[in-house]
């Protein structure tokens, strides 16, 4: 009666066993997925401040060209 008792503990273990290993498989997939879903977050949050800087860099060649302009103007007027 005990080995047959500890034969259907094993069984349950094993069985415990086998039921963490899947859950533990889904949740390692998950944790791949949400890897590749936050590295194309980063990629996106990346790309916000590089256009923002791109914008800024023309507006400021675009100030200094104006002022390029102001200056040679100014140089004509005053010679």
């Amino acid at each position: 009666a005990a080995s047959a008792r500890a034969f259907s503990q094993v069984v349950a273990c094993e069985d415990n066993i086998s039921k963490w290993k899947s859950e533990i498989r889904e949740l390692e997939e998950n944790i791949a997925q949400e890897e590749l879903k936050k590295e194309q977050f980063v990629a996106q949050a990346v790309e916000v401040p590089r256009v923002k800087i791109e914008e800024l860099a023309h507006v400021g060649i675009q100030h200094y060209s104006d002022g390029l302009v102001v200056s040679s103007e100014v140089d004509r007027l005053t010679n």
